[in-house]
């Protein structure tokens, strides 16, 4: 599953960046099955050495299992072992372990060796706690889910990504994405807006800047703390559809991405003013209709873009591709990928580590 592939990579991701982007240990890896699942089903042949090498892509220097050998009793006496209870190195599983492990032993050159990151998604748990225990969006929030799939745009282009905490140092990075970035901790505002004064481009989303560390709302207009004049739009609402309910966004002729159509926007849509900002695309639907969906706001050196609405993966596919053109991020191959084929990268001593994976079945 493609999208499994991804999450799994942002799961790597956020570890490393734990580290402040040092190589990190890949631990409790299962070889076949896991014990506590509604399904347990087992990992295909393959794939136990696909993903082993995509923690190794994403910033691991190990790969190793739980459990070695399986054990007589208890409650995991049937999780997935390198040795079942047979008790013999003549399975799939150990047959498929030990050519990882024969692979490994040739990477022994990027010990150590980091992910050259040039973009960062910013995820914060006191961010998660204080939406999710807001009574505001009802069951809309979906955080994580929402980063997710910013993640996932730029990972389908071969574009390595850190997962940061919005405490973290901004300045290696041509590109944040900062998706609902609800709860502002005391400083980070200024820093965003000297990011994108600095020659930054910073993506920000609907249900951002509204409150600070102490989940005390800002007033003078939403997003407050500062970014209003950052991102040069005031959010006046925002709209949580019900499930059933879609609106649609459309792209503005000869907007600065070259991005046309119209694209599905669901479960949330915030109704906001351009001040200075750009209008790249407006709502197609509602009372907000022919409003901006879509704003670019140029601050200082950097720009910075405001997704009003939650929009389809197709459209943060689209936005972020050509977003990444007009940031001039590095690509870990520099060439289209196909559906389903990631590609990442490491550097040790001056050598660039490619590694090319695909999470389909097809050749």
């Amino acid at each position: 599953d493609i999208a499994i592939a991804a999450d799994t990579a942002m799961t790597h991701d956020v570890n490393r960046a734990m580290k402040g982007g040092r190589p990190f240990m890949l631990m409790e890896n299962t070889p076949s099955l896991p014990s506590r699942r509604a399904t347990r089903r087992h990992k295909r042949p393959g794939m136990n050495f696909l993903a082993g090498l995509q923690a190794v892509a994403h910033g691991s220097d190990t790969v190793q299992y739980f459990q070695w050998r399986m054990g007589r009793g208890g409650c995991e006496k049937f999780h997935g072992a390198v040795v079942d209870h047979t008790g013999t190195e003549n399975t799939r599983v150990f047959r498929e372990v030990a050519q990882l492990g024969e692979a490994l032993a040739k990477l022994t050159p990027v010990l150590g060796a980091p992910v050259p990151a040039q973009a960062a998604l910013i995820i914060d748990w006191e961010n998660r706690w204080a939406m999710e225990s807001a009574v505001a969006l009802g069951d809309n929030v979906k955080y994580i889910d929402t980063c997710r799939g910013h993640y996932q745009a730029l990972w389908r282009q071969g574009i390595a990504m850190d997962v940061i905490a919005q405490t973290a140092e901004f300045t290696p990075y041509k590109l944040l994405v900062a998706p609902m970035l609800y709860l502002l901790k005391d400083g980070v505002a200024e820093r965003l807006a000297q990011f994108v004064a600095s020659g930054g481009s910073l993506v920000m989303t609907y249900w951002s800047g509204i409150v600070n560390e102490n989940d005390l709302c800002y007033l003078g207009g939403f997003p407050g703390a500062g970014l209003r004049k950052v991102f040069g739009v005031w959010n006046e609402e925002t709209d949580s559809l019900q499930p059933f309910d879609a609106n649609a966004v459309r792209m503005a002729p000869g907007n600065a991405l070259n991005m046309t159509g119209s694209f599905a926007a669901r479960q949330i849509c915030a109704v906001i003013h351009a001040e200075t900002a750009q209008t790249l695309a407006v709502y197609e639907n509602d009372y907000y209709a022919g409003q901006p969906a879509l704003t670019l706001n140029r601050h200082g050196k950097g720009e910075a873009w405001y997704m009003a609405s939650r929009n389809e993966q197709g459209f943060l596919d689209a936005f972020y591709a050509a977003l990444a053109g007009r940031a001039a991020l590095p690509r870990a191959v520099a060439a289209p990928l196909p559906q389903g084929v990631s590609a990442q990268l490491r550097r040790a001593d001056g050598r660039d580590y490619v590694f090319l994976m695909n999470f389909t079945t097809q050749p």
